[in-house]
């Protein structure tokens, strides 16, 4: 004779506060990532969208501490001009070559392309300009402080310019930055500019802000992702460009 137990699982249960405060931090969460995104794509010239502020602003800590608020620039419909590093270098052989990254062409994979692209960015975004001296007897707080910002700008430049000179033996070498626009509707649509144009690109100045201004990279026979002279640096396609490291 056999006896059969039977029992009944109880399924867990939770009691109404708990409910109100799981319910409570998921919505929270949701908010969070839909507060950020709400608020960028709701900008204009005249900042972004008033209804948008006081859900962003009561959630900026959370918002901030979690790290939601990255990236959307740089997905945006408009993303905005790239930038590119110009190294033009003496070899040791006495012949002139120069490098760009990042190169599409000679950096593979894909990966190693992204480097190279968020190094260039990098270094755009740590740009300072040269001090104005004459501004130290107005605010000798702000030269401080801005000779700071160009110290660390400079070192970064500097170590990125070692090491290509290091790798090719260069005695002298110079590092340029260039900025890579987009084409506005008329040239793309109208007068069909493609996007690696040499005119939509420009290199950007290094010098006081009283004496910047951006010309046209258009006095340099270059084609984008391509080495100007002849000397055997990173060669197109071969996968196997220098990687630059800070």
């Amino acid at each position: 004779m056999s006896v059969k137990f039977e029992t009944t699982l109880q399924p867990p249960t939770l009691t109404r506060s708990k409910k109100v405060l799981i319910s409570l931090a998921l919505s929270i969460q949701v908010l969070a990532v839909f507060a950020q995104p709400f608020r960028f794509f709701t900008r204009s010239t005249g900042g972004s969208a008033a209804v948008t502020q006081p859900l962003r602003d009561t959630l900026a800590p959370y918002v901030e501490f979690g790290y939601l608020d990255h990236g959307y620039f740089f997905f945006a419909p408009d993303p905005g001009p790239s930038h590119l590093m110009r190294f033009e270098m003496d070899l040791s052989d006495g012949s002139h070559g120069s490098l760009e990254f990042p190169d599409r062409h000679a950096q593979w994979p894909r990966l190693l392309y992204h480097r190279h692209f968020m190094l260039a960015e990098f270094l755009q975004q740590l740009h300072v300009p040269p001090v104005d001296r004459s501004l130290a007897q107005e605010d000798p707080g702000l030269v401080d402080d801005w000779t700071q910002q160009r110290a660390i700008f400079e070192s970064v430049r500097d170590s990125f310019m070692q090491h290509v000179a290091n790798r090719y033996q260069s005695s002298n070498m110079l590092v340029k930055r260039l900025e890579h626009r987009l084409p506005t509707d008329v040239e793309l649509y109208q007068q069909r500019v493609r996007l690696t144009d040499r005119n939509l690109y420009l290199e950007l100045p290094d010098v006081v802000l009283a004496e910047a201004s951006a010309r046209p990279v258009i006095d340099i026979p270059f084609r984008f992702g391509r080495e100007l002279s002849p000397s055997p640096l990173a060669q197109p396609g071969m996968g196997n460009a220098e990687e630059v490291r800070p």
